[in-house]
């Protein structure tokens, strides 16, 4: 029952406590008078202060005769404080020995608001912030930690301003409220901290709190009837019980940000220090230390308002579950101060000596704009050398270096598993996330399918996703009550999504990372996309292979076409990364052998790693030349060939007697890369199967049709085995290349005869259908 009615009952107090304190100062006039009681019994104004009602109507010296009909020495306050304070009447003898009687009537209410507004003004704004809490907040025990928090500090601010009528209930009141405000502060730090498995102070701490605050309300108490002088040493008291529990709850969170610096909790607690620093540190930095010099830089209610920042943080972070990203914002703050302090300078310099030679004239305004434009000009030129110094990330990778990487690794996808796997990768190297998961999302379902989540968040999430439905386009952020979704490929109503989990450090995700995850996912989006008719073209494919019964030759063609250039990749891969480290190695042999001394031995063993390093390098030279054949176009399928047997005799022991006729130009690139493909093939079963010693190799051409015939002197084989021996003699892979263009392939061969290959590729297709048409 108490849980339920706790915030009406803390508001209604609170209420109570204003108006109360609100009553005080209202009531009765701030007069602002320090008497004195002299040895016959007699009280005189010693001092009075500014803006009471002392300064017009009193005189230091005057001697007080009456209060309220009595005599000064009978009023409790003129008595124990020996001052004049919420007074209804006054008799007084002036310096002239006058008698003079004032009656003191209730202060008009304009009066009232002008000495107690900001201080009014601010409990009800406290007030408000509460509300709010107990709103939208009520469900969170730390919550109303952090409303009374607020009542506390409004009730300890306004009541400040009325501990001058010395009326000991509120003055007890003000006291408590006063002394309170830290220690709440602590209570709702360890609540708050709760979530996180963490406190700010132990317990043990917080009965040591409470009993420096009781010890100082009982002498407060004991002081307000005993008048004692021993008991006068209890002012200072309350100024260190208060400092005490605040210090230490700094030294704390200082201590709990150098423990968390590096972990989750870095920005929560280096918030919580901005905090502080930016509430209290312009009153100290600005106002106080100035003051000491008589050159404020502000005024006190200027520095008093960024206490307002208190409040507004600790509500902030209470209400929000991702608070924003402070390393950014702290990062950004110091970058742009530290840019703007030279200008800022320089300016301010500048306009001083231009207003001081020459005063505000027009032309002494212009040469000032002329001078600032030159100046700001040249910081333009700076920042944007501070700007690419700030785009490099950890270890000095740029973003943009990042993404290069990223788009290289996509640009090897060729399923859907890699292209999650690449994407997964990228995002965990450069944002703190906790979880991620694919899923397909449908309008349709109630629930989304993400295992990290209760039921009511896929439920939750289900319907925000349901809400956003046309906003989720290919490569596009969206940002949910946990975490935020990556829309990665969408097909009508059904969509291909990425969900992040809110990051490690509980902030929200800053421009810069909802920016480099918007680009992420229009990289992906474009591969999940060639992906989609990929898979559109297989099916395709699976669909022609089954209506024909065998693989049509457009699509052997694709698959031939694809393998060279893979082909083509790995040699160029071989090329410009095996064969360049190898050749630098060789080179610093060779160095290392002439510049150094050694012995005959160790020389000679050097030599031959030399020579096994120039062997190397020649082997890779070959297999890039078999991988890529070398200027195959250029120079044509004659000559080209003539290169290769050349090759191919210098490896082998046997002889090419080779033959062209009419061949230049017929065959179009494709063609002539299968001839020379199906070559290769040729002469390497003749060196590692059939072990000839000749080999004849013969092609022309007429109007219809290209001719290829092979003869060598092998062992030749059984072509009834010949099935066992397609795979390991690569015939099949040869017959399939010169069906891919509706050839023919004919062989013979038996043992002891060698093998004879005769094949015939059509000039003129019969079919004009070819996968270039089938991809687009």
């Amino acid at each position: 029952m108490l849980r339920r009615w706790k915030w009406p009952i803390a508001l209604f107090i609170y209420i109570i406590i204003v108006f109360q304190y609100f009553y005080t100062v209202a009531s009765s006039p701030n007069i602002f008078v320090d008497v004195f009681r002299e040895l016959d019994g007699s009280y005189h104004v010693t001092s009075i202060g500014e803006g009471g009602w002392g300064e017009k109507y009193l005189e230091v010296g005057n001697r007080i005769a009456a209060v309220n009909g009595q005599d000064p020495s009978e009023n409790y306050i003129v008595g124990r404080y020996s001052e004049l304070e919420r007074v209804k009447s006054l008799d007084i003898v002036n310096t002239q020995g006058e008698s003079r009687h004032y009656e003191l009537e209730r202060p008009p209410l304009s009066e009232t608001l002008q000495f107690i507004g900001v201080p009014l003004a601010a409990s009800v704004l406290f007030l408000i912030f509460a509300a709010v809490l107990w709103k939208y907040g009520r469900l969170d025990p730390s919550a109303f930690m952090l409303a009374l928090f607020f009542l506390f500090t409004g009730a300890a601010y306004i009541g400040g301003y009325t501990t001058h009528k010395l009326e000991p209930v509120g003055d007890l009141l003000f006291r408590f409220l006063f002394l309170m405000v830290p220690v709440v502060f602590i209570h709702f730090m360890n609540m708050y901290l709760k979530r996180f498995n963490e406190c700010l102070l132990s317990s043990k701490w917080m009965i040591f709190f409470y009993a420096c605050l009781s010890f100082e309300l009982a002498l407060l108490c004991i002081r307000s009837f005993v008048k004692l002088e021993i008991l006068a040493w209890t002012s200072p008291l309350f100024t260190l019980f208060f400092a005490i529990p605040n210090v230490i709850a700094i030294i704390q969170l200082i201590r709990k940000y150098r423990k968390h610096r590096k972990g989750d909790l870095d920005s929560l607690f280096k918030l919580t220090l901005i905090t502080h620093i930016l509430a209290f540190s312009p009153f100290i930095v600005l106002y106080s230390l100035p003051l000491l010099i008589g050159a404020p830089i502000i005024s006190v209610g200027t520095a008093t308002a960024f206490l307002l920042v208190l409040p507004l943080a600790y509500m902030y972070m209470l209400m929000t579950r991702r608070i924003f990203d402070v390393n950014f914002v702290l990062n950004r703050f110091i970058y742009h101060a530290s840019v703007a302090v030279l200008p800022s300078a320089i300016m301010a310099l500048l306009g001083m000596w231009i207003v001081r030679s020459e005063g505000p004239s027009g032309i002494g305004i212009t040469r000032m704009f002329l001078i600032f434009y030159l100046v700001l000009v040249m910081l333009l030129f700076v920042k944007e050398a501070l700007d690419r110094k700030l785009r490099q990330g950890k270890g000095g990778t740029s973003l943009d270096g990042n993404f290069e990487r990223f788009s290289h690794n996509i640009a090897r996808v060729m399923k859907r598993a890699d292209l999650e796997r690449a994407l997964e990768q990228e995002i965990k190297e450069s944002i703190r996330i906790p979880a991620l998961q694919f899923f397909d999302w449908d309008a349709s379902v109630n629930e989304v399918s993400i295992e990290k989540m209760t039921t009511a968040e896929r439920r939750e999430i289900a319907e925000a996703l349901r809400r956003k439905n046309e906003q989720l386009v290919p490569g596009s952020l969206t940002m949910l009550s946990r975490g935020a979704c990556l829309v990665i490929g969408r097909r009508g109503d059904q969509a291909y999504l990425l969900w992040l989990d809110d990051k490690a450090d509980h902030t929200r995700y800053n421009p810069d990372e909802r920016n480099r995850l918007i680009t992420l996912a229009n990289y992906s989006a474009i591969v999940f996309e060639n992906l989609y008719l990929v898979e559109g073209l297989i099916g395709s494919l699976e669909a022609e292979m089954k209506k024909h019964g065998e693989t049509p030759g457009w699509v052997l063609r694709l698959i031939f076409n694809l393998s060279e250039n893979e082909r083509r990749r790995l040699a160029s891969d071989l090329h410009d990364s095996a064969l360049q480290d190898q050749i630098i190695w060789l080179r610093r042999l060779e160095t290392a052998i002439v510049d150094y001394e050694m012995s005959g031995l160790l020389k000679a063993e050097l030599d031959r790693i030399k020579e096994g390093l120039l062997d190397v390098i020649h082997q890779i030279r070959e297999t890039c030349n078999e991988l890529r054949p070398p200027l195959l176009i250029e120079m044509g399928l004659e000559q080209s060939l003539e290169q290769l047997f050349t090759e191919a005799q210098m490896r082998a022991d046997y002889i090419v007697d080779f033959q062209a006729n009419n061949i230049g130009g017929v065959l179009d690139d494709e063609q002539t890369l299968a001839i020379y493909r199906i070559t290769q093939e040729l002469l390497r079963n003749a060196d590692k199967h059939a072990d000839a010693s000749k080999v004849e190799i013969s092609m022309f051409a007429d109007e219809e049709a290209f001719y290829y015939r092979y003869r060598d002197d092998g062992v030749g084989m059984n072509e009834a085995d010949a099935a066992d021996s397609f795979s390991h003699m690569g015939l099949a892979g040869m017959k399939e290349r010169v069906r891919s263009f509706e050839g023919t392939f004919d062989w013979h061969s038996q043992p002891g005869a060698g093998m004879e290959t005769e094949i015939i590729i059509p000039l003129k297709p019969r079919s004009d259908f070819s996968y270039k048409e089938a991809v687009q």
